[in-house]
């Protein structure tokens, strides 16, 4: 099965072309602001006239504004072809990426997305089995969790931000994690999903909250 993987959730922005396992095109860029938006044209570089059978997107958490984008994209592709849709977590991704480097090293892992307000998108994961639920943590609560057998892991910029040092390894975002993690999940989809596909916000964004507490 030929599965297109959209990466629109966070800094970068990629689109890989992923059958039976394995990377056949792929190309992701980092632009800090509105990278999502180039997502139309590195489609086409990656698919040229490729055919494919299912889209696969992170449905985040992250960029609320990314997440949209790659969503709707997603969605719209499922819509005019007729494929399954599949949605998969950036945090998922993170994890999966990270075991793909460093295999059986640590026994507890927190996958990290800056959610600002000194917060962070995370969940403990044990190996790529997710423990607890996806949730909004404090970073000093974060902090207090980083020990032993267990790593912390995301961007260089979220790292940077935790000062962690060596307790917070640097893991990117990338297309080709968000096709390999739906090439697990395509036989339980079926054609026209596309309508169940939504977003992962966590929380409502901050205009969105704002407008809430005025009402």
């Amino acid at each position: 099965m030929k599965i297109l993987a959209i990466e629109t959730s966070s800094e970068v922005c990629g689109a890989a072309l992923i059958f039976d396992n394995k990377i056949i095109s792929e190309k992701n860029i980092l632009l800090p602001k509105k990278s999502s938006s180039k997502i139309f044209e590195i489609v086409k570089k990656v698919l040229k006239d490729e055919k494919i059978d299912c889209v696969a997107v992170d449905i985040g958490p992250g960029s609320f504004t990314g997440i949209r984008i790659g969503v709707s994209f997603a969605r719209t592709y499922g819509q005019f072809l007729k494929i399954p849709v599949i949605g998969v977590s950036s945090l998922d991704c993170l994890v999966y990426k990270f075991n793909s480097m460093h295999l059986n090293e640590y026994k507890k892992i927190y996958p990290v997305i800056d959610a600002l307000r000194d917060e962070v998108y995370t969940a403990r994961y044990s190996g790529l089995k997710k423990e607890t639920e996806y949730q909004i943590m404090k970073i000093e609560e974060l902090k207090k969790r980083s020990r032993k057998n267990c790593v912390i892991t995301g961007n260089k910029e979220i790292c940077e931000k935790l000062n962690l040092k060596k307790a917070c390894i640097e893991t990117r975002l990338t297309s080709s994690a968000v096709g390999m993690l739906a090439g697990a999940k395509t036989i339980k989809v079926i054609k026209d999903n596309y309508k169940n596909v939504f977003p992962l916000y966590i929380r409502r964004a901050f205009a969105e909250e704002k407008f809430g507490y005025r009402k």
